[in-house]
């Protein structure tokens, strides 16, 4: 029900924004008018519903389109995410305070979950925690270039390593949360879907 509910207040939100964004331009358009009258841009501005009509709608479907790519996509309802490059997204369920990758496993076997998180120059640097697992080791960097995994067993194991390969350090980290409203909030929450 959650995702229904946050599908159609995104539509609403979208139909509003191509409605913003088809005024604009036809002001832009009337702008233009003003300094050619008689031309291409005074004739289109002239029938104002109809171009509003058009660039409504050919803006609400691209809009509709962005929403479900890889770099649009922010989950629905309950299940948010944030896309952290090279096809990866942190998914999360119920807003909990875990975050996960159900593509990578760890050296132990289990998918890669994890409270604090950053990207940082193509790598996923976090920390291993679940509600459901117990992790040999403590820490991650997952190379999305590579598709390599280096864990750390203690928080000093990673900090040493953070300081070699100048990386942040542990207390950088973001929990999923702030990750996502710094992806998701902002500009990008008013002026796309």
């Amino acid at each position: 029900m959650e995702v229904l509910i946050h599908f159609v207040f995104t539509l609403v939100k979208i139909a509003i924004q191509a409605s913003a964004y088809s005024f604009l331009l036809l002001i832009g358009f009337r702008l233009i008018a003003k300094k050619f009258p008689g031309g291409w841009f005074d004739q289109v501005s002239l029938q104002a519903g109809r171009f509003m009509l058009g660039c409504g709608l050919v803006t609400s479907v691209s809009l509709l389109v962005f929403l479900f790519s890889y770099w649009g996509f922010h989950g629905f309802g309950d299940g948010p995410r944030v896309p952290v490059g090279y096809g990866l997204f942190v998914d999360n369920t119920n807003w909990t305070e875990y975050g996960y990758i159900n593509e990578i496993k760890t050296s132990d076997g289990h998918e890669l979950e994890m409270t604090k998180f950053v990207v940082y120059d193509g790598r996923l640097i976090g920390n291993l925690d679940s509600w459901f697992d117990t992790y040999a080791n403590k820490f991650f960097v997952y190379d999305m270039r590579n598709q390599s995994l280096d864990e750390f067993p203690t928080e000093n194991d990673y900090n040493s390593f953070s300081i070699s390969q100048n990386l942040p350090p542990s207390t950088d980290l973001k929990s999923f949360s702030e990750n996502y409203h710094e992806r998701w909030g902002g500009w990008w929450f008013w002026l796309l879907p």
